[in-house]
């Protein structure tokens, strides 16, 4: 029992000395920084047009409500590019259903992973000093439509960017403002 007495008050003090702030611990930082994603935006869409979408971070982001510019560079151990993801959907007999995009997407600029939604890499231009990416989706199909960023995202008004950060430097996460959204985070359009 003596013993208990003394190994007591230090299992508290060491359960009360543990971690539980993840970001922290991995090294996150939150910007936020206003329409760095956009759509293009046409006036109609016929079937085989490309709707096409843009991103630009320049490495020197000025920050909402920050007086000095955040290097992304310096600040990420050069991290080659950010991330975000987009999904389409197509109104199929009044139920909205992903659209399978594997054969669909046009990229430009920067990189891509597909399936049921993009995942998009806006990757570094040394020429530009920005990470650019540039790419769409062919339609091929008539309909009603209506597309979303941050497959996994709850926010409706924002598009999420990650950089990918290597090894133990500062992961960037960046929240960008868009009014291309409705309020239920959709842009919505018809393919004639």
């Amino acid at each position: 029992m003596k013993k208990l007495k003394y190994i007591l008050p230090l299992l508290i003090l060491f359960l009360a000395g543990c971690e539980s702030d993840d970001d922290g611990f991995y090294n996150t930082v939150y910007v936020d920084a206003a329409n760095l994603v956009e759509i293009e935006i046409a006036p109609s869409y016929e079937l085989n047009d490309v709707i096409f979408i843009n991103a630009e971070i320049t490495n020197l982001l000025f920050e909402t409500n920050q007086l000095a510019p955040l290097d992304i560079r310096r600040t990420t151990g050069n991290a080659e590019t950010f991330d975000f993801s987009y999904v389409i959907e197509r109104n199929q007999n009044g139920e909205w259903v992903p659209v399978d995009l594997t054969s669909l997407h046009v990229a430009d600029e920067g990189l891509f992973e597909t399936g049921s939604f993009i995942r998009a890499f806006a990757k570094y231009s040394h020429v530009e000093n920005s990470y650019l990416y540039r790419g769409g989706i062919k339609l091929t199909q008539a309909g009603n439509y209506r597309l979303s960023f941050g497959y996994n995202s709850t926010s409706t008004d924002k598009v999420e960017l990650f950089s990918n950060s290597q090894g133990n430097n500062i992961t960037v996460k960046i929240s960008s403002a868009t009014s291309q959204l409705n309020n239920e985070g959709f842009y919505m359009f018809t393919v004639n």
